[in-house]
């Protein structure tokens, strides 16, 4: 039988209690779907998702920060799940991500808070910090902070235009030998994980856009500048098995934070979240709950 992906309707978060999602109109025009968790009156907190995945990377994280008092936002970044995915040049630079999610914060209402983020959501995290933007900082197996897999240097062969039929160059077997890929010794994953991350490719902008921010956004180390600019306490976690950003230079990067701390997770690939998220909770709710 041939395989066919998930129709948006059955997308996470459903079936999932004490979650939903919304579409959030931004100032610029931009709609991104926005899940969330916690009560409304809770502490606000944002997550970040990485490259070519969803919101969907946050699905054992939401329940855990609502349970301790958080009301988290996890948007899909643009060109990724039922986000707007524009497509002309210039869309996806880091200053773009950047901008859009600060004009997220701002239409949700929310000043400097928590923001949670994954490999290249890492980088886009770490802007937002130096922009002012967050409070704390907890990124896992960030871009900026490891050497990159140079997969992106090959996007300069990529056409351009890769038509409607761009759907047809991601197949489920694909999705399934990247989550293989990702994760470490400690790694599991369900037929319905592969499912939900091969499902966003149904649509030919999304797949596009992809392909256009290897080209577009920043995945080189951050520079000391750059991380002295980030001045406040942040947590960095990386798998010791992070094939995708390689940790080597993650010890030294941390060390030119004015205020960072590394956590090693031994064994542990490049989604650690989704590897151990019990372990990966308790680390961002202790964090999160520190003096500083």
């Amino acid at each position: 039988m041939t395989a066919t992906r998930l129709p948006p309707a059955e997308w996470f978060p459903a079936g999932w209690p004490g979650l939903s999602a919304r579409r959030v109109t931004l100032a610029d025009g931009t709609t991104l779907r926005v899940v969330e968790a916690g009560e409304p009156d809770g502490k606000p907190i944002l997550l970040l998702h990485g490259w070519a995945v969803s919101a969907y990377l946050w699905r054992h994280t939401l329940g855990a920060l609502a349970a301790a008092g958080y009301r988290a936002y996890a948007p899909d970044l643009p060109g990724h799940g039922l986000s707007d995915s524009p497509t002309a040049k210039g869309e996806y630079t880091l200053d773009k991500f950047a901008t859009r999610c600060e004009m997220l914060l701002d239409t949700l209402g929310v000043g400097p808070a928590p923001i949670v983020a994954q490999s290249m959501g890492g980088r886009v995290g770490a802007e937002l910090a130096s922009r002012g933007r967050a409070t704390k900082l907890v990124l896992f197996g960030p871009v900026g902070f490891g050497e990159v897999t140079p997969a992106h240097a090959f996007a300069p062969f990529i056409p351009e235009s890769l038509g409607e039929l761009a759907t047809s160059l991601v197949t489920r077997q694909m999705v399934e030998i990247v989550q293989r890929r990702v994760q470490g010794k400690l790694s599991w994953f369900t037929d319905r994980d592969v499912d939900e991350y091969w499902a966003p490719t149904q649509f030919p902008n999304v797949v596009r856009a992809q392909v256009q921010m290897l080209r577009e956004c920043s995945w080189d180390p951050l520079t000391r500048a750059e991380l002295a600019a980030i001045r406040v306490p942040t947590l960095v976690v990386f798998g010791t098995m992070d094939r995708t950003v390689k940790p080597r230079l993650a010890q030294s990067q941390v060390a030119g934070l004015p205020d960072g701390r590394i956590e090693w997770i031994e064994d542990a690939g490049h989604v650690v979240m989704e590897e151990v998220p019990e372990r990966t909770n308790a680390l961002l709710i202790e964090f999160l709950a520190s003096e500083g």
